[in-house]
């Protein structure tokens, strides 16, 4: 039995890509003979081994031959001409996006004659363009470690890709990427393909699921300056390509197991059994003819099943005494006091009357105090089954452990057919994927269960036509379905308990949050959200003698959903410095919180359309000297919603649509608001040059350069968030709240009683609750658009070795963000405003400049900047001697004017909205350091105070430095002392006006901290992946394949960021880790 062993490591990175074509490759080359003469008229031939499909052209005037939109696979090339020997390679590996130079010297003599050629003479420089990327080809996909099978994953191998991650917040599987300083703050800046087609759900312009990795052939990543075919996001672009057909049976089995033996456990994490993981994941690819030479099918299957596991330590939960609302246990040693003294543990406290404010007899509530709706909640709440010991007084403490499983189960099919005749090669791919997800909302005890439920549909269908050997013409239709839901469960409400809360849409548990004691998670969920995507894109491929003309059009309609029920459950906190009866444990036994959030649910559905044409000019101006010219303009229209559920903000103006809602707020029909609320842009006109130069004229050294324009998009999420406001819905949090059994009795909050439910109807228009928080889309907004430009030198060293040195630059104009422009302005007595003369963390309402019953006010602008200045160092070494290398270095900047990620959405936060410039500084994306095997991923922070030190309504502000944070930090220090004290905590101070920690001088309360966003840097992060696989021949070319693929091989901890809240008990410390602990996965595959 035949064995071998292959180790593969991390070590594989960056190589150069070439012209845009989003499921093919394309040949290029000059034929000449021996003296270097050109040979016009050469007949070059290109045929996939696979397949035998064959596609020839002649070579021009110049001896310049060029193949284009050739399928991906290996080929034989061969090249004949009158009175020369024929050339012949065998072995040309056509990558996906690749442009393989093939340059023949044609030696005269009998054209019986055939000269081979090794395919290790090909250059692996880039000579004919100016864009950056790397394909990450069926080798890498098939070997690399992918612990969850999740192919995104390797996206990081290339340079210029600073972070990627899969999220799911909306009930469905969300891709996000970020490339070379490109932000997304909900609109994204990233295309993703799949097969041709857009593989994007567009809610928030993230990426859909992809399949299985057996079923995939190679993906290809452009990250800057990417030619005029591509369009609509702004940063750079994803293109995944399944695998086809051929003329052999091929395909695989395969199973991959993880169990809960298999990981190590979390750093940081609680003594005891590690959470039990057990996961799953099996399928099988199938591909072969149908029709020898003609057509081809290729199907998959994969699935999913996965149980995982979450551990919960410890949160204090009521005693069955406290249940009853005996207190006793937690009385001080001195006895019950005369008068209600100030609570300052959660263990040690005094209970009084939520009336009178005196001490209750015994520290007992009286049965009549008792909230019947809590009494019937409790009964959901866990008793405690551990004790501890409060280190401040030495009393026990009565605690719930647990463990709470998650269950994950998806299933995928995928099949493909291509068809060869004539001139046309058309080819069809359908993928289907389902999943259901259950976990815990979150919380630390067991409370709820959050299901999230999806499904992704692709339909792709192309036709490739080659009607003279110079043109050839690529048409896509493509539809793309990401639909998820999130559902609760139970479906039971406050109201089954016995309460007056009037919940619309469907049932669901409350939240609660008892301070100092335990939260009883809820999610936001709804049962639909997702896209539905129709496309429709043709390109003209032309080589007229230099130059090769690719022009053509696309357009496509998106229709999204977001059927969201929001905090329609309530949410309920319990607060000590608030509390009626002097503690929050017995003021939730009471059943008096200190404030309620409740929303009425929203559907949104959002309609927009996108079009572009484009044109593309590939100048060979010398056989060494290469321009690329391009031009696209690009026109998308406001997203429109067919109940015209928008709103913008213009101060001074009355609605006369919904005239009860306060001046300034406008919404569809008033006067200048149109429907979508902004006019259609139509000057997205962006030209794009670059330009390839071999100085030598030997295909081993490449100076490269371009710079371009790319516009962005805007996203439904960012268009329909202004549903989830008044006058839409209401999403109000309510400060005077009578009882949990009697949520509407306080006048106070609801001086017309309860508004729930709610229903937007302009001709029957509600009061405005106020303070109204309300969000807008400024009707000057403006796309975002990216300046990119960059400039390299390729030289190949050896036949085998390449290295690249480049400079890359991203500029972003018009960034969204929706800061509060009805931001409280500070008050004094020499400057009041509206009236008030101090300032204080309850008084900020007054303070806003815009008054009439309005608080915060989102209005979502296009202001904001970015950039991004990077060198990026790659080196590639050819498969050679069953060895290959691929590795980059990056060193870069990046800067922004504010919090623009996924995770700050598009409201985003910042100190003070009132000064803007002063949030400018390091990005949340900003790694100055990265390596494909020792990345020192420095993530960047802000130190907070925790407070609301500017009286504004916010607890974002920042803290004030008052000393070097650096005194005391010694370089190479151990990781205890880094965990214990990542920075010097004294070096920083707040000032709230009543108290401060600031030295004199420094203060006074109101004023913002000084200092600066994401000034300080995190540890480095570090990790090792592996794969080792045994292959045994079983028949023929039938093998079994037995692998074992590891993350973080040597279980390295990477510390995580130090806590930044400087009310926090452990500020300056290090409480978590980054990435995951060592996971080791089992697999085996039969492959034939």
């Amino acid at each position: 039995m035949k064995m071998f062993g292959r180790l593969l490591l991390l070590f594989l990175l960056v190589a150069g890509i070439a012209q845009a074509q989003l499921t093919t490759a394309t040949i290029v080359g000059n034929i000449q003979d021996t003296s270097g003469a050109v040979i016009p008229g050469a007949q070059v031939t290109a045929i996939n081994q696979e397949t035998q499909f064959t596609r020839q052209v002649t070579s021009g005037a110049d001896g310049a031959y060029r193949l284009d939109f050739l399928p991906v696979g290996t080929y034989s090339l061969k090249v004949e001409a009158a009175g020369f020997q024929s050339k012949q390679q065998q072995g040309v590996v056509l990558t996906l996006n690749a442009e393989v130079h093939f340059d023949a010297s044609l030696n005269i003599g009998e054209a019986t004659q055939t000269v081979d050629v090794s395919s290790n003479e090909l250059p692996l420089v880039e000579t004919s363009n100016a864009t950056l990327g790397r394909t990450v080809t069926n080798q890498e996909v098939d070997n690399l470690p992918i612990v969850n099978r999740n192919v995104y994953d390797l996206l990081t191998l290339t340079p210029g890709v600073q972070a990627s991650s899969n999220v799911n917040t909306l009930g469905y599987p969300q891709q996000v990427v970020y490339m070379n300083g490109g932000t997304d703050n909900f609109v994204g800046s990233v295309s993703y393909y799949l097969d041709g087609g857009l593989n994007m759900t567009f809610i928030r312009n993230t990426g859909n699921v992809l399949p299985n990795p057996d079923a995939l052939r190679e993906f290809n990543v452009q990250t800057n300056n990417y030619n005029a075919l591509y369009g609509r996001m702004s940063s750079g672009l994803v293109n995944v390509v399944t695998k086809s057909g051929t003329n052999k049976i091929h395909g695989s089995i395969f199973e991959f197991h993880r169990e809960t033996n298999f990981a190590a456990a979390p750093a940081f994490s609680a003594p005891g059994p590690k959470a039990p993981l057990h996961r799953n994941q099996f399928g099988a690819t199938l591909g072969g003819p149908i029709w020898k030479d003609k057509t081809f099918f290729f199907g998959s299957y994969a699935g999913l099943r996965q149980i995982t596991s979450s551990t919960y330590n410890g949160a204090l939960v009521p005693t069955a005494a406290q249940r009853a609302g005996d207190f006793s246990a937690n009385l001080p040693a001195s006895g019950t006091p005369t008068a209600c003294p100030t609570n300052s543990s959660s263990v040690v406290f005094v209970v009084c009357d939520p009336v009178t404010r005196t001490p209750r007899p015994g520290n007992k509530l009286a049965s009549s105090q008792l909230d019947p709706t809590v009494q019937r909640l409790l009964a959901r709440i866990p008793l405690p089954n551990a004790t501890g010991i409060d280190t401040a007084s030495g009393r026990t403490t009565y605690r719930w452990q647990g463990i709470i499983p998650s269950t994950l189960n998806t299933d995928e099919f995928l099949i493909k057919v291509d068809h060869q005749i004539g001139t046309h090669r058309v080819q069809g791919m359908y993928f289907n994927t389902a999943g259901n997800q259950q976990q815990s909302p979150g919380g630390n005890i067991d409370w709820s269960r959050q299901n999230f439920v999806y499904r992704q549909q692709n339909g792709n269908l192309s036709d490739t036509w080659t009607p003279s050997a110079n043109v050839v013409n690529q048409i896509w239709l493509n539809y793309t379905r990401m639909i998820g839901g999130r559902i609760n469960t139970p479906q039971v409400s406050l109201a089954d308990f016995g309460s007056s809360f009037g919940i619309q849409g469907a049932s669901m548990l409350p939240q609660l949050t008892v301070s100092g004691y335990f939260t009883a998670a809820q999610a936001i969920s709804g049962p639909v959200t997702g896209t539905n995507f129709y496309s429709l894109r043709d390109v003209v491929s032309i080589t007229r003698g230099k130059h090769t003309f690719s022009f053509g059009a696309e357009t496509s309609l998106n229709k999204d959903l977001q059927y969201t029920y929001l905090n329609n459950y309530g949410v309920f906190a319990f607060q000590r410095a608030t509390a009626r009866t002097n503690a929050e444990i017995s003021d939730f036994i009471a059943g008096l919180p200190a404030t309620m959030n409740q929303d009425s649910p929203v559907q949104a559905a959002d309609n927009s359309w996108f079009s572009g044409i484009f044109a593309q000019d590939d100048y060979r101006i010398f056989r060494n000297l290469t321009l690329n010219l391009g031009l696209r303009w690009d026109v998308q229209t406001s997203p429109t919603d067919p109940k015209d559920r928008q709103s913008t903000f213009i101060a001074g103006q009355k609605s006369t649509i919904y005239p009860t809602a306060p001046t300034g707020l406008l919404v569809v029909g008033d006067k200048g608001v149109d429907r979508g609320i902004v006019a259609t842009r139509w000057h997205h006109v962006s030209p794009r040059v670059g330009f390839a130069w071999d100085p030598f004229g030997n295909g081993r050294t490449a100076v490269r350069g371009a710079f371009g324009l790319f516009f962005g998009s805007v996203s439904g999420n960012e268009w329909n968030g202004v549903s989830n406001f008044q006058p839409f819905a209401v999403r109000n949090r309510y400060s005077f709240i009578k009882s949990m059994t009697d949520i509407y009795g306080d006048a106070r909050s609801f001086p017309n009683g309860n508004p729930y439910p709610y229903v937007y109807d302009p001709k029957n228009p509600r009061p405005f609750i106020s303070p109204a928080q309300v969000q807008g889309i400024d009707l000057d907004y403006q796309w975002p658009y990216v300046y990119q430009t960059n400039f390299s030198v390729q030289q190949q060293v050896t036949n085998s070795i390449a290295v690249s040195v480049s400079y890359v630059g991203s500029f972003s104009h018009d960034v969204p963000f929706a800061p509060d422009i009805n931001y409280p302005i500070y008050a004094t007595a020499t400057s009041p405003v509206n009236g008030v003369t101090t300032s204080t963390t309850s008084n900020y309402d007054s303070r806003r400049p815009i008054q009439g019953g309005l608080g915060i006010i989102n209005l979502i602008q296009s202001k904001q900047r970015a950039n991004y200045h990077g060198l990026q160092i790659t080196g590639e070494k050819r498969l050679s001697h069953q060895f290959s290398v691929k590795a980059f270095y990056t060193w870069s900047k990046t800067l922004s004017s504010a919090s623009v990620n996924n995770s700050g959405a598009v409201i985003g936060t910042a100190q003070d909205f009132n000064r803007m410039q002063d949030e400018y500084g390091s990005s949340d994306t900003d790694l100055r350091h990265q390596a494909n095997i020792s990345a020192i991923w420095k993530t960047p922070f802000s130190v907070t105070t925790g407070v609301d030190n500017n009286f504004d309504g916010y607890t974002s502000d920042r803290a004030n430095l008052s000393g070097n944070a650096d005194v005391g930090i010694i370089r190479g220090r151990s990781r205890a002392d880094k965990i214990n004290s990542y920075f010097n905590p004294p070096a920083f101070c707040s000032y709230t006006g009543s108290t401060a920690t600031c030295p004199a001088g420094v203060g006074p309360g109101g004023l913002d901290g000084t200092t600066r966003r994401n000034n300080y840097f995190g540890p480095g992060n570090r990790v090792i992946n592996a794969a080792i696989f045994r292959d045994f021949g079983v028949y023929e070319a039938v093998k079994f394949q037995l692998r074992a693929e590891v993350n973080n091989v040597f279980n390295l901890v990477n510390l995580g960021n130090p806590t930044t809240s400087l009310n926090s008990g452990n500020f300056g410390k290090i409480t978590g880790a980054y990435g995951v602990p060592r996971q080791i996965q089992i697999g085996g595959r039969i492959l034939f």
